[in-house]
């Protein structure tokens, strides 16, 4: 963290650079959280809509939520680290138009870290249809 404080310091992180993208961490997170949870709801419902019950009991359910969630969680970790090259890039190419490379850079992060949690229902569909 020190090594963060010192960059923030050496103006590679500006104060207004930081500000923006720690503004917008916690709407970042939550989307990223609900698109989890939604991939895991689909993923589910595929597999009870094709006749393959997921598991045996409540107890299974829950033991496979509760590890999934555990390892949703260390991903979303791993997404943060990655959010900060938002700022970092914008401190390295400098824009002309901030404004604008902010909004697009943190839409393209957004949206590409939206699509890795969607990818597993769309495998366990090209999975079930391939098993029928």
């Amino acid at each position: 963290m020190a090594s963060l404080d010192s960059a923030r310091q050496d103006g590679f992180f500006s104060g207004d650079t930081w500000g923006w993208w720690q503004a917008r961490r916690l709407r970042y997170n939550l989307v990223l959280g609900a698109g989890g949870w939604i991939a895991y709801a689909a993923a589910v419902g595929l597999n009870y809509a094709f006749g393959h019950p997921v598991w045996r009991d409540w107890r299974g359910g829950l033991g496979m939520t509760i590890f999934l969630g555990t390892v949703f969680a260390v991903v979303m970790g791993f997404a943060n680290v990655c959010y900060l090259l938002g700022p970092a890039v914008e401190g390295w190419i400098k824009p002309v138009d901030v404004e604008r490379y902010r909004k697009n850079a943190y839409a393209m992060g957004l949206w590409g870290s939206l699509a890795v949690p969607a990818v597993f229902p769309l495998v366990q569909l090209a999975m079930l249809i391939a098993h029928s």
